[in-house]
């Protein structure tokens, strides 16, 4: 499903110019080995360098990145003091990930059988997470996004160990509101949610005991 969605994506960049170019300015840079790994591995990894990715899934770590740029997305990083070990290896995983930052609870499935996630990251107490302001600050080294805080209420989102494609993290942001990236070689959670989710299920009004 998150690889159609993907395709879609393509499609859509392609028929505006402005938005191609930016698509093969990243591809370029991708080849140029231009670019931040930690940050394009907490929205998409594979087993591929991404240099050889294939356009739809450039095209998906492009939307990903836009909207974290313009403050669409928050994003945090979470210690985790320890970089996964084969995705087989659950039990070593599971081992490390009690190492996370003590306001986070990891879970990871065990047994996953063809689940959309290898498991789920919650968090009991409000959690403070970077949002682009989607204005721009003009420095020396170029034009860097200004931040700014946000606080974000108990909850939680699926959790994502290894390679995962970037279209699986564009999926579980519109579909689950947000998804936490351990990607191999790092040892980090990159947190991400999708605001506008976030901000309607906080409008809901609560339910009323029975």
């Amino acid at each position: 499903m998150h690889e159609e969605i993907a395709e879609s994506m393509l499609d859509e960049i392609l028929t505006h110019p402005g938005a191609a170019a930016v698509l093969a300015d990243w591809r370029n840079r991708f080849k140029a080995r231009d670019f931040d790994e930690q940050y394009v591995a907490q929205i998409g990894q594979t087993q591929h360098d991404p240099a050889y990715w294939p356009l739809e899934q450039v095209a998906a770590f492009l939307k990903v990145h836009t909207g974290l740029m313009a403050g669409l997305y928050a994003r945090v990083e979470i210690s985790v003091n320890a970089m996964p070990g084969p995705d087989a290896d659950r039990v070593g995983n599971a081992a490390k990930l009690r190492g996370t930052h003590p306001l986070f609870c990891p879970e990871l499935d065990m047994e996953q059988n063809g689940a959309d996630c290898d498991g789920w990251l919650s968090w009991k107490t409000d959690i403070s997470m970077n949002r682009s302001s989607s204005l721009g600050l003009i420095t020396d080294c170029g034009t860097s996004p200004v931040n700014m805080g946000l606080l974000v209420e108990p909850g939680g989102v699926p959790l994502e160990v290894g390679t995962s494609k970037p279209s699986r993290t564009y999926m579980h942001l519109h579909m689950e509101g947000g998804v936490a990236r351990w990607p191999y070689h790092s040892d980090r959670i990159g947190l991400l949610i999708n605001v506008e989710h976030m901000q309607a299920r906080a409008r809901r009004p609560a339910r009323k005991a029975a």
